[in-house]
């Protein structure tokens, strides 16, 4: 497997290299956020935005490598990705009493972190604009995101094979109101019953998708290039944060190219009030 020395942006480490996109991918760290992992292309050219995708892993875990190929994919494509947890990080012990009570410190962190940077003049993330922020997770992550939601800058959510597990928190999803989108894996998924829940209670003005994908809990994360969801994940960020609108025909057409026809059971309402301009004029 290929491994490069990332330096492009004035980072340093190794890491894979990759991702289907036009641009190549990888992930490294920064000391001024020592319990994260970056995924950001390598050498992006100065004209492209990279908006940002703030990402709970599964289990709440603290190694932020638990989903390299899927984040690589998607970072690849022009996205700037701040993944909860250390490259060495372990397993969290808390994980799963944190699906029932979420806490959404390290995605707060990153948020707090990003905002500050993003766009410094002559700096390393000076492509990086946090106006276009996602917070997204799988599993445990996703009810982190729900956690965080409410922020501000935050502009959409992401929820990945979960759902409010806690019967005290299921109202949460009536009062929101950003762009959301689930991606799940089907009536095997131990989330599928939460996250079928979550959608049907969202108002109804609220832009709302919802696919099905018959894989179980695990979705493809693993497979090379996260395999369909990250096709998916892919097609989200295009669209609602990149601002391209060509990508969302994936989620609402039929056929090939299109979630119903890569085997998605698909659901989705008020799309149409979206209006998300093209973040630059890089075609990316």
């Amino acid at each position: 497997m290929k491994t490069t020395t990332v330096a492009a942006l004035g980072w340093t480490g190794l890491a894979i290299a990759g991702g289907t996109g036009k641009y190549s991918a990888s992930w490294t760290t920064d000391p001024s956020l020592p319990d994260h992992v970056l995924y950001a292309p390598t050498n992006p050219p100065a004209g492209l935005k990279l908006p940002v995708i703030a990402w709970g892993e599964g289990a709440c875990s603290f190694n932020g490598l638990d989903f390299q190929k899927f984040l690589i994919e998607v970072a690849s494509y022009g996205v700037f990705i701040i993944a909860n947890g250390s490259p060495t990080g372990g397993e969290n012990v808390n994980g799963m009493a944190e699906t029932s009570y979420p806490n959404a410190t390290a995605h707060r962190v990153a948020i707090d972190w990003v905002t500050k940077v993003a766009g410094t003049t002559g700096g390393k993330y000076a492509n990086v604009d946090a106006s276009r922020l996602a917070a997204a997770g799988m599993s445990c992550g996703g009810i982190q995101s729900y956690a965080i939601g409410w922020d501000p800058r935050v502009t959409a959510i992401g929820i990945f094979n979960s759902g409010i597990k806690n019967l005290t928190d299921v109202d949460w999803p009536k009062n929101i109101t950003k762009p959301i989108f689930y991606f799940l894996g089907g009536p095997t998924d131990i989330a599928y019953e939460n996250g079928e829940r979550d959608y049907t209670v969202l108002p109804a003005t609220t832009p709302k998708w919802k696919g099905n994908l018959p894989v179980g809990h695990g979705g493809t994360y693993n497979q090379t290039n996260g395999g369909k969801f990250g096709v998916a994940a892919v097609h989200w960020a295009r669209w609602l944060l990149r601002g391209d609108k060509s990508a969302a025909t994936w989620f609402t057409g039929n056929g090939t190219g299109t979630a119903r026809g890569d085997g998605w059971s698909v659901a989705y309402q008020s799309l149409d009030l979206m209006k998300i301009d093209k973040i630059d004029n890089v075609d990316a």
